[in-house]
């Protein structure tokens, strides 16, 4: 996995998948806001950085067989969207 962390991760990955481009969040409640942890009482801002952490992470893609093109691509839509 490469993760990234972005304020605005739900809007950047509508568009990147617009663009073509596969992301995926892979964590998005924090462990303490699981149902299988809800016995240990914690309230839902009892973590604030694991809550922002969750909303603000994506995963790129990256697997062996990406070429540097592709790379290059990603690399590109993500500085069109900041930069937007």
């Amino acid at each position: 996995q490469y993760v990234i962390r972005v304020q605005r991760r739900d809007e950047l990955r509508a568009y990147l998948g617009a663009q073509g481009v596969g992301t995926e969040v892979y964590y998005p409640l924090p462990l303490h806001a699981q149902h299988c942890f809800a016995y240990l009482g914690h309230s839902p801002d009892a973590f604030p950085h694991a809550q922002r952490a969750a909303a603000e992470v994506l995963a790129l893609p990256i697997y062996p067989e990406l070429a540097l093109e592709q790379l290059e691509y990603v690399v590109r839509q993500i500085a069109e969207f900041v930069h937007a």
